[in-house]
């Protein structure tokens, strides 16, 4: 009877001992949760997420740490078949087109993934000419451009875009000067931009805007910088005592909780002015703090729901904030998954039933 008190008393320390060696056997680092985030998001067709815009941040992650191909023990190998996405990716272009249902956002994103996977050069000659077409006849001859083909109005959502797209299929923008200043005469007193000359100022055209000011001119061209930085800044929560939000970056001015997006949109406008006025050590912690280790993604604060999804755009938007703070090295923190998983318990049990038919055969010879 004591005997067997005491294998039993052995037994429960050795699986406590397993309890509090797994995580730490299965610590990853945060760059490995997040690649592991993004595979988990692919689909059959090798495209990734739900979005257009899925893929392209998605690929554009994997292509910077040449993840297209990852083998590791216990786990299904991740790979991306490049062929395979390529023929998705123009396949979805020329159906765009033969449909007639072109949609510049949907376009540019396909682009950029081909841009990623460098098979841009290798676009058909005649799916080019129809590209460069469409978007030729979206320019307006008082500067901007239009969503449509169809469209006189321009707005700068479009105007980012088509712009874009211009670069990804290596052809000119003309009359650069005219769409510059029709860009700057969306400025508004606060110090934003409006999508056209009668709408209010948002972040996100705010930030389209300093972008295409500074690729087609130079950034001191903006209305007014000062105003502007200030615009940006006015978002930023700068309260320690705010310890989800201190760091980042409102959407609007009735927010009550930063993004990840609206902190990428700010941070990459404040930089194109003046990068002296950021303020890099919070808004990379705050960044970090982001990330959701039940998946490995990065996640923003639902106000309706007080658990975090990750998403592959906010994952995005994350990478690119701490790239543009060139602080991806703190990716290589070396961290392990809050939540339990099966594989975990699988092992567990696995030592432990190996442990109990020995500590059972011992027995057995010892009573023989």
């Amino acid at each position: 009877m004591k005997y067997k008190l005491r294998s039993l008393t052995f037994l429960a320390l050795i699986i406590t001992l397993l309890l509090g060696i797994a995580p730490i056997a299965s610590a990853k680092t945060r760059q490995i949760h997040l690649i592991d985030f993004l595979y988990e998001n692919q689909n059959n067709d090798e495209s990734f997420g739900i979005l257009t815009q899925d893929t392209a941040n998605a690929i554009e992650i994997i292509d910077f740490y040449n993840a297209y191909l990852i083998e590791s023990f216990l786990q299904a190998t991740k790979k991306v078949d490049i062929p395979a996405l390529e023929v998705y990716l123009e396949d979805e272009i020329t159906s765009m087109f033969n449909n007639e249902e072109i949609d510049i956002y949907d376009l540019y994103y396909l682009l950029s993934t081909l841009g990623f996977l460098g098979k841009l050069d290798l676009l058909d000659s005649i799916l080019h000419d129809k590209i460069y077409e469409y978007i030729n006849e979206t320019v307006q001859s008082t500067g901007g451009f239009s969503p449509t083909n169809t469209s006189t109005n321009a707005n700068l959502i479009s105007t980012f875009f088509i712009y874009n797209i211009f670069t990804l299929i290596n052809e000119p923008v003309e009359n650069q000067t005219i769409h510059k200043n029709w860009v700057l005469s969306c400025n508004n007193t606060d110090g934003g931009y409006g999508g056209d000359q009668t709408l209010s100022s948002t972040l996100l055209t705010t930030y389209y805007a300093i972008y295409l000011v500074e690729k087609l001119g130079d950034i001191s061209d903006l209305a007014n910088q000062t105003s502007t930085l200030n615009y940006l800044k006015s978002f930023y929560i700068n309260d320690p005592a705010n310890l989800e939000n201190f760091g980042g970056y409102l959407p609007d001015a009735f927010a009550e909780n930063s993004l990840l997006s609206s902190t990428y949109f700010c941070v990459e406008g404040i930089k194109l002015i003046d990068s002296n006025e950021l303020n890099k050590n919070p808004t990379v912690n705050w960044v970090l703090n982001h990330q959701n280790f039940r998946d490995g993604g990065f996640s923003d604060h639902d106000e309706e729901n007080d658990q975090k999804l990750s998403s592959i755009s906010a994952s995005y938007y994350a990478f690119e904030i701490l790239k543009g703070f060139n602080s991806l090295d703190l990716l290589n923190e070396e961290i392990f998954m809050v939540e339990f998983n099966f594989l975990t318990l699988i092992l567990i049990m696995s030592i432990s039933g190996i442990i109990i038919a020995a500590i059972y055969l011992i027995w057995r010879k010892r009573r023989i």
